[in-house]
């Protein structure tokens, strides 16, 4: 029942970028909780492994073996890293 009620808040409070980054904030905080001997580093590493794992559309092309995918994925997320760090400096 609670995880219910917190699954519909969440995607209540999910429809916005800024309610995104506010509940990837929080979960970057249980994640050095959770990993505290790892560095910043590591645990930006654990994170993006998480949220990677936890991505259906990302768990359907490996299990189909879909590797053109994949590595369009992984491209991706370098060119997304790049723009991310563009967008930390405009703002």
């Amino acid at each position: 029942m609670i995880k219910q009620l917190f699954i519909f808040l969440l995607r209540r409070y999910a429809n916005t970028e800024s309610g995104r980054m506010e509940i990837y904030r929080e979960l970057w905080y249980k994640t050095k909780e959770e990993y505290n001997e790892q560095t910043s580093f590591g645990n930006v590493y654990n994170v993006n492994i998480e949220v990677l794992m936890s991505n259906p559309f990302v768990q359907n092309r490996v299990k189909n073996g879909e590797k053109e995918h994949l590595q369009m994925l992984k491209q991706g997320l370098s060119d997304s890293f790049d723009e991310s760090v563009e967008f930390i400096l405009k703002n």
